[in-house]
């Protein structure tokens, strides 16, 4: 499947990407990012703020299909590295999440 090649699941590069990427927020999404080898994103819910599984899981859903359906927008040089954490308290709307997406990365490929 084509879209594991853009998935972050490296632990090493993950704790790097965490402890010196720039970071960036915009309620309800903060966005971790430096340069990368290859295009790769991460998308994490936090279990203390999102406590159901299944509400958890609903919110990576949608960033997935967010991202993967505005690919060119993303896919941008340089090419780099991106953890999308969701930072909210309660889930939001889809709307919400996408306006939120597109922002930071707007932000970030103007720096």
């Amino acid at each position: 499947m084509l879209r594991k090649t853009y998935i972050l699941s490296n632990p090493k590069a993950i704790s790097k990407l965490f402890k010196t990427g720039s970071k960036k927020t915009v309620k309800p999404l903060t966005l971790v990012a430096m340069p990368f080898d290859k295009n790769k994103v991460l998308f994490t819910v936090s279990k203390k703020q999102i406590p159901k599984a299944v509400e958890r899981n609903k919110i990576k859903r949608q960033m997935h299909a967010i991202y993967f359906n505005n690919l060119e927008l993303f896919l941008q040089e340089p090419t780099k590295a991106i953890a999308l954490t969701y930072v909210s308290k309660s889930p939001t709307s889809f709307l919400e999440i996408k306006k939120s997406m597109t922002t930071l990365f707007s932000i970030y490929n103007e720096d």
